[in-house]
C-alpha cells in the first residue's frame, strides 16, 4: 500500500489537479488530504499496516509537522521511505530531494518509476530542536537567531506577493528596530573541542541534508563540503549592515561566496537564550524561544527518502 498526503494550504494550487494525479498514478495508492498537523489517525494506521511509501505534497512546513507527529507517536524509526513534492511556498527538502519540476509531473514520473522497481531510497539524517517549555520538533533545516528573526520578517514583506529588493528591505525596516533585527546570538554552542561564544556572530543556520547530500548547499552559490552525518553548520559574522545588504538574496538563494561565511559538521548544538525572546525557525515552523530558555539541537535519527534529483557522479548507484 502506498499512501498519499496533501496539504492543500501548503500554497500548491490547486491541490485538486494534484490530487487527482495522484488518485489515478496507482491502485495502491490510498489519498488523505487534510490541512491539520493533527489528522495523523489515518497516517498512523498506514505505518502500522506496512504502508510501503509515503508520498508528502506539501511544502517544507508539512514534512516537519508530520515528521514531528510521527516522532511523538513514537513510530519515527518504524516510519515507510518518503517522497516529497514540492507542493508548498519554500520547498527546500523536496528540490534538494526531487527537484523543483511541477509536483504533479514529478509525482507521475516517480510513481510510474515505483511501481516498476525503480526506487533510489537514502538514510537522511533528521534534526530534533528542544527547547524549554515546548515539544520536541523534528525536520531538516533550522535557522537561529537573527537569521530567524529576519527569516519572520521577510515573509510577512513578501504576503503581498514578489517585489524588489530596495521594497523588501524598506519593509523590513518597519518590523523592528535594527538593534532588535540584528542582535548577535549570546550564549556558547557546546562543540567539540570546546563550547564557541557567538557575542560576534550574527546568524547561523543548520542543516543535515547538505552533510548526507554534498551537493546541497544552504547557501547555493558558496562551495561547501561536509563529511559525515552530522548537522552542517553555517555560521556568518556580516555586521548589520552587510546583513541587510545580502538577507534578500540569502532567502531567496541568490546570496554569493563570502570570505567570513565557516562551515562545520557536529552532532549536538547548544546554548541557553539570552534575556530577551529569539526564534528558531525549523522548517519553516517558528518556534519561539523565552528568555533564559535551555535550546539543543541534535541529530535525532535518519528517515528513509525518495531520491530523484539526478546525483554527481561519484554518489550514483
Amino acid at each position: 500500500m502506498l499512501v498519499g498526503i496533501i496539504n492543500p494550504a501548503a500554497g500548491h494550487k490547486p491541490a485538486s489537479d494534484l490530487a487527482h494525479v495522484l488518485a489515478t498514478s496507482s491502485p495502491r495508492l490510498r489519498l488523505v488530504m487534510s490541512d491539520r498537523p493533527d489528522d495523523m489517525e489515518g497516517i498512523l494506521s498506514a505505518i502500522d499496516a506496512g504502508a510501503q511509501l509515503i508520498v508528502i505534497a506539501g511544502g517544507d512546513g508539512t514534512t516537519c509537522n508530520l515528521l514531528t507527529r510521527i516522532d511523538r507517536a513514537g513510530l519515527l524509526d518504524q516510519l515507510p521511505p518518503l517522497l516529497v513534492l514540492p507542493a508548498g511556498r519554500v520547498n527546500t527538502i523536496a528540490s534538494a530531494l526531487v527537484g523543483s519540476r511541477k509536483p504533479a509531473v514529478l509525482a507521475q514520473r516517480i510513481l510510474h518509476a515505483w511501481t516498476r522497481g525503480v526506487r533510489r531510497i537514502k538514510q537522511v539524517p533528521v534534526v530534533r530542536v528542544r527547547i524549554d517549555g515546548l515539544p520536541d520538533f523534528i525536520g531538516f533545516t533550522a535557522s537561529i537567531g537573527a537569521v530567524a528573526r529576519i527569516h519572520a520578517d521577510y515573509r510577512h514583506a513578501l504576503v503581498q506577493g514578489p517585489i524588489g529588493i530596495a521594497e523588501i528591505l524598506l519593509r523590513l525596516s518597519l518590523f523592528r528596530l535594527p538593534a532588535d533585527r540584528y542582535a548577535p546570538i549570546t550564549g556558547p554552542f557546546e562543540l567539540e573541542p570546546g563550547p564557541l561564544r557567538l557575542q560576534a556572530v550574527t546568524f547561523g543556520m543548520l542543516s543535515p541534508l547538505s552533510s548526507f547530500f554534498h551537493f546541497v548547499r544552504p547557501f547555493p552559490n558558496v562551495l561547501t563540503v561536509a563529511q559525515g552525518d552530522g548537522v552542517h553548520m553555517v555560521l556568518a559574522n556580516l555586521g548589520p549592515l552587510a546583513t541587510q545588504t545580502v538577507m534578500p538574496g540569502l532567502l531567496r538563494g541568490l546570496l554569493g561566496p563570502h570570505p567570513l561565511v565557516q562551515y562545520g559538521t557536529t552532532r549536538k548544538l547548544a546554548w541557553t537564550n539570552g534575556d530577551r525572546a529569539d526564534l528558531v525557525v525549523l522548517d519553516g515552523e517558528e518556534l519561539a524561544v523565552a528568555p533564559g530558555a535551555r535550546v539543543d539541537i541534535s541529530v535525532a535519527g535518519h528517515v528513509k527518502m525518495l531520491v530523484w534529483k539526478d546525483l554527481p557522479a561519484q554518489n550514483k548507484p
